[in-house]
């Protein structure tokens, strides 16, 4: 059994880099997400692995098998965070995958196909209005283009210099690989069902689908004492109204919805001056394609009749994640390894989205989950326990196994 991947060196000095008193924040092409890929391409180049990156940042460390002409069996997660977030989500599986590797190799040496730990740029959508932009362009499926963060600055001016940064690294090769014959994702739950079971390990079906709004409410700014309340158009007031009734819809619609106002931001955002404006986000998410195109039929009309001329509102999506079916022959596969582990998995639909989803798409793709205690992600006290971490790290070890030896 190998040590808790808690004490892992190389875990614990990516999270160091990002610290911070209300938890753990690397957003993509910032200078904590330069810092941590490149300790993580310079510990693949002292392990003896092919480092590269390519032109989004996406990192991946090569264990070459001996037969090169196969397509790799690949493993991994994403670098960024959430802004606060905790230090498990996507980090785990990058550090996992590179610890099962390193296990194989130790007990095993050369595999038979080349084994490979991907670390994605981005995940998140924390910086940038876009999410899964990492996996998405080493999957051959979108770009992202004219996108700017909160402070002006756009997505490839931060891409590019954050890249030249990485590409400066010795023995570190510039290159997008082909893509893989399989992709594994190891990955803390982020919900309670593991938890709540008392389940070591989950087995991911399916991931959901999500939609993501961001609207705006436009009022009229005005002095807070000398404005009379009849006829004042507050943008605020109007936005809790909306809030309301799309909270109502999201509850009417389905049981299993999710539903979350997670962003909001007034102009002036002055304690004297009325709202004039305000933005806020809306993510919702199922199982069912149906489902969420009944909510965004609801959304598109509460918001079409709050439209009015004096207090326009507006809306925009800027994420339409499909829901994912995930491989099942990798499923009943990585059943049986746990099963004959010593562990009873839990099949589950993930309420999160992950790269999986993407890569789906066009490679046969599992996940693994692990418990988080508490339910708790995204957040500073996210936590597993050290022995399901390291049982994580021992399924994902065996069926990297079966898969490239």
């Amino acid at each position: 059994m190998m040590t808790p991947i808690t004490i892992n060196p190389l875990f614990q000095s990516i999270l160091a880099l990002s610290a911070a008193d209300a938890g753990q924040t690397r957003l993509v092409y910032t200078p904590n997400w330069v810092a941590a890929q490149t300790q993580l391409l310079q510990a693949g180049v002292v392990d003896d692995l092919q480092a590269r990156v390519d032109q989004y940042g996406n990192v991946y460390l090569d264990l070459p098998g001996r037969l090169p002409e196969l397509p790799a069996i690949a493993t991994g997660s994403h670098m960024d965070t959430v802004v606060n977030g905790g230090a498990l989500d996507g980090l785990y599986g990058i550090i996992g995958g590179l610890t099962a590797v390193q296990r194989l190799r130790h007990q095993y040496g050369q595999p038979k196909r080349t084994l490979r730990i991907i670390a994605f740029s981005e995940e998140e959508g924390s910086r940038f209005p876009a999410t899964f932009s990492g996996s998405k362009y080493y999957a051959r499926r979108d770009q992202v283009t004219n996108l700017v963060d909160a402070t002006g600055v756009s997505f490839e001016a931060a891409r590019i210099t954050a890249v030249q940064s990485l590409k400066r690294i010795p023995r570190v090769i510039f290159q997008r690989p082909d893509l893989p014959a399989t992709f594994t994702e190891l990955h803390i739950e982020q919900g309670p069902r593991l938890i709540h079971e008392h389940r070591t390990i989950g087995l991911v079906a399916a991931i959901v689908g999500q939609r993501r709004f961001n609207i705006t409410v436009h009022g009229v700014a005005n002095h807070a004492g000398t404005t009379p309340m009849v006829g004042r158009i507050d943008a605020l007031t109007l936005t809790t109204q909306l809030l309301v009734q799309l909270q109502q819809a999201a509850a009417q619609t389905d049981p299993e919805l999710t539903y979350t106002v997670g962003q909001l931001a007034v102009v002036p955002n002055t304690a004297n001056t009325i709202p004039g404006k305000v933005t806020f986000s809306v993510d919702f998410r199922h199982p069912s394609s149906t489902v969420l195109d009944a909510f965004e039929t609801k959304l598109t009309a509460i918001v079409a009749a709050a439209n009015q001329p004096q207090h326009p509102v507006e809306s925009r999506q800027w994420v339409n994640d499909v829901p994912r079916p995930l491989d099942a022959t990798m499923l009943a596969n990585n059943r049986r390894i746990a099963s004959q582990l010593g562990y009873h998995p839990l099949t589950l639909v993930s309420g999160a989205g992950h790269d999986s989803a993407v890569m789906s798409q066009v490679v046969p793709t599992t996940m693994l989950f692990v418990p988080s205690i508490g339910g708790i992600s995204h957040a500073p006290t996210e936590q597993t326990a050290p022995d399901d971490l390291t049982a994580g790290v021992d399924v994902l070890t065996e069926s990297l196994y079966h898969q490239a030896y």
